[in-house]
């Protein structure tokens, strides 16, 4: 999962899927604790205080993966990779590729089209509707969203309206829809 998914369910959000975090005795876990360390509801998270770490997906092969990308994001950018007491960042390492340069035939978009396509039409397992791809969820979640507006707890709707007072935002600017 996303660190920023452990933020969440740290503040009352969307729970962690079961396994979405290791401690340091190799328990799996879906407590943000873990990641943490101690907190207080509205507290600030510090991840120096967790002794546990967001475990990585697909399992060696999603772990080889995510080496990689820290290696790539974090030690060759300069952001870090092994302090402790390094401050949190995110390091980025981007790669960019002109479709156009490389592609002159034309081929790749009509390829990913094809591609999304078989795997869309494949037999989706039981239990659910359909195969997904990257974006699906997202496409899905912006149109309720935008539709229906952002669901927020209220300790994190809290958050929000005290720093904005904190900042001078007026009341009369702060103010949550309701349903």
């Amino acid at each position: 999962v996303a660190e920023g998914k452990c933020l969440v369910a740290s503040r009352g959000g969307k729970k962690l899927p079961i396994g979405a975090l290791v401690d340091a005795d190799g328990t799996l876990s879906e407590d943000p604790h873990v990641l943490y360390g101690p907190y207080t509801p509205d507290g600030p998270r510090d991840h120096t205080k967790g002794t546990g770490a967001i475990r990585a997906f697909g399992d060696h092969k999603g772990s080889g993966l995510a080496f990689i990308c820290e290696l790539l994001g974090g030690a060759l950018t300069g952001t870090g990779a092994t302090s402790s007491d390094r401050r949190f960042a995110n390091g980025m390492m981007a790669f960019y590729i002109d479709p156009k340069v490389i592609d002159t035939s034309n081929f790749f978009d009509g390829e990913i089209t094809r591609y999304t396509d078989f795997i869309r039409a494949t037999k989706p397992i039981a239990g659910t509707d359909s195969v997904l791809v990257p974006g699906d969820p997202e496409r899905k979640t912006r149109a309720d969203r935008t539709k229906n507006g952002i669901p927020l707890p209220d300790d994190t709707w809290a958050a929000i309206v005290n720093t904005a007072r904190e900042v001078g935002v007026s009341e009369v600017s702060i103010q949550r829809a309701t349903s």
